[in-house]
């Protein structure tokens, strides 16, 4: 220790904390960590990749290992809570047994703790502070300290740090073909000891937000959103969409209620953009037939802000950070993009011009009938009522590129040096042989995700110029500028290139992941030599690094699988633009990663003279 207290303060003062939430490059070189975002003053002076979170080590466990563990979290719940007993009883007995939602909850019927005295919570919460806060989008909060302040978001935290280790703290499921190296896949089998503890403080989380009081709300309600936003994200890795899309609607009520108070909370603009960044990654769940944001209010999915000039609307807009931005730049040219095919699919196949004012409901109906899909007569009004069709959803994805070019700009300021670098670096890589490794030009792994999240973006954007032609006349796809389209494909496989394998199975758990990003490339240009690339190097390498998935909302197995299939049309002279997932709402996650369990998918194209098509097949 120092021997006076001048040195004491002067050390507090600089704010290097030896400590395991440093970044990774600090930690292996054995080095102190200021933990500046998003590049520590250590990594920038010495030009090294700053990035956040834990170096994880997967091994196999199997039940055997938790079975001392698993007897006494059983007895003592019996003993503590005889209720929560039962409740555990029935879920052991019927595995797709759903956790409470908000409007299900009542006060009775939860112990007081969760923490069964074997140390369990304490390493949840750990691996929360060391890894989980890093992924979680949008999310301020910057040491655990704001988690113990309430008891609600403890728990959400909790919930959330069970749910991430369900998945990397599982054994994994394999399928192989003899000679053939492309189609294995690997899924993980859900580690049920995590993925029980998770629901259980999910319910927690709910009765504790339930039961606050007013004046607790009036003071709190920035705290009790963002975990109601955590636990939604919870609903998307673990358990299903219906229940991830009644969560949505649950923050979304919340905030209609308590609008005032959450606005003259002091995070609430932290609180806000978490909320925000949960919306915009619900968008893609809805059926394209149904309202765009800005065409009026969804019965579906939160279309939150049909007024622009809302004030808390614009709050959330004008705080979006880059990362943000391009996000939802993505989500919304996809969003876009994936109603202008399935209207061109169904015009095709039904004689109905895509400008027709009914074309709408026509394709919400023939969907809905593709994936077995059941909706109600409102939903089928509001397709009626969309506007936005025809060259008018073009007219929208140049919105979007304009956004792409205001994201672009933002970048060049806040990074102008490391941006140069990147530019110059990425002209160099256009001389190289395609599809070799190289090294990374990105200071970040979020960085590189970015750039290739702009690239699909620009994709999108070419491909609408050769696809919006009259309605009397079939829609040649393949004229749609052929030479840009090969280009950013080929600078998109570059840049995935460069990306380190081991980390992006972990890091973009809760935002579009790499094998996402892949399934999207192969929906917007195909060739042997793309299919080649993805199938042949890219994912050998995610099977190698990453024990051949990624834990993200998108199961990798299905995204694979897909990609094979899309290959598989392509050399039969069809290509196909889009797939659906023929599944339930409903369907709990843990079947969704079963690789044996059976999947239809609606997938829509076009042939080599560009007449689109749709049709519903059983995935291989």
């Amino acid at each position: 220790m120092p021997p006076n207290g001048t040195t004491t303060t002067r050390t507090r003062s600089s704010k290097i904390i030896r400590k395991h939430s440093g970044c990774k490059s600090c930690r292996r070189r054995g080095k102190k960590c200021d933990e500046t975002k998003p590049h520590c003053r250590a990594c920038v002076r010495l030009s090294l990749e700053c990035s956040y979170g834990v170096n994880l080590t997967f091994r196999h466990t199997d039940q055997a290992t938790f079975q001392r563990h698993t007897q006494a979290i059983v007895a003592s719940s019996a003993a503590a809570d005889p209720v929560a007993a039962s409740r555990q009883a029935r879920t052991e007995s019927d595995p797709s047994a759903k956790p409470l939602l908000l409007c299900d909850l009542t006060v009775a019927g939860l112990s007081p703790s969760l923490d069964l005295g074997d140390g369990l919570e304490v390493r949840y919460l750990s691996h929360f502070q060391d890894h989980v806060r890093h992924l979680l989008p949008a999310l301020s909060m910057t040491s655990v300290g704001d988690i113990f302040d309430a008891p609600y978001l403890r728990a959400a935290a909790l919930c959330i740090s069970a749910s991430s280790l369900s998945m990397l703290n599982a054994p994994v499921q394999s399928r192989h073909l003899v000679d053939d190296h492309q189609t294995p896949v690997f899924s993980p089998l859900v580690n049920s000891r995590h993925h029980r503890q998770a629901r259980n403080y999910h319910d927690r989380a709910l009765q504790l937000c339930r039961t606050a009081s007013a004046g607790e709300v009036a003071r709190n309600a920035a705290l009790i959103l963002r975990t109601l936003v955590l636990l939604a994200y919870y609903h998307h890795a673990s358990t299903n969409h219906l229940n991830f899309r009644l969560a949505v609607w649950d923050t979304l009520r919340f905030i209609a209620q308590c609008r005032e108070q959450i606005m003259h909370s002091p995070d609430a603009v932290g609180a806000l953009q978490m909320w925000h960044r949960l919306c915009v990654s619900h968008r893609l769940s809805k059926p394209p037939s149904l309202l765009l944001e800005g065409e009026g209010v969804s019965s579906f999915g939160p279309n939150c802000f049909p007024d622009p000039t809302d004030h808390l609307y614009l709050s959330c807009v004008l705080g979006m950070s880059t990362d943000e931005l391009i996000y939802d730049i993505l989500i919304k040219s996809m969003e876009i993009r994936s109603r202008l095919i399935v209207f061109r699919s169904v015009a095709s196949t039904h004689r109905i011009q895509e400008s027709s004012r009914d074309i709408g409901r026509v394709a919400h109906r023939v969907l809905n009938t593709m994936l077995g899909r059941c909706s109600p007569p409102d939903e089928y009004d509001e397709a009626q009522e969309g506007f936005v069709r025809g060259s008018h959803l073009r007219g929208l994805l140049m919105v979007q590129k304009e956004r792409l070019e205001v994201w672009r700009s933002r970048v060049s300021e806040s990074l102008p040096c490391c941006n140069a670098a990147v530019g110059t670096a990425i002209e160099g890589l256009s001389g190289r042989e395609p599809f070799t490794p190289h090294k990374s030009v990105y200071p970040s792994h979020r960085e590189a995700m970015n750039a290739i999240y702009s690239l699909l973006c620009e994709m999108m954007f070419e491909e609408s110029n050769g696809t919006c032609t009259s309605d009397a006349s079939p829609i040649d796809l393949t004229s749609a500028t052929p030479n840009q389209l090969d280009d950013l494909a080929h600078r998109a496989c570059q840049l995935i290139s460069t990306l380190d394998f081991t980390t992006s199975s972990t890091a973009d758990v809760y935002t579009f992941s790499l094998a996402e990003c892949l399934l999207q490339l192969a929906f917007l240009w195909r060739s042997d030599t793309l299919f080649d690339y993805i199938l042949g190097i890219v994912w050998p390498e995610l099977e190698r690094k990453t024990r051949g998935f990624e834990h993200s909302h998108y199961p990798t197995h299905l995204a694979k699988r897909i990609i094979l299939h899309i290959s598989r049309y392509w050399s039969q002279g069809r290509a196909v633009t889009l797939v659906l997932p023929a599944v339930p709402e409903d369907i709990p996650k843990p079947k969704l990663l079963d690789i044996n369990q059976p999947i239809d998918v609606v997938v829509c194209g076009h042939d080599a003279d560009g007449t689109a098509w749709m049709e519903r097949i059983p995935l291989p």
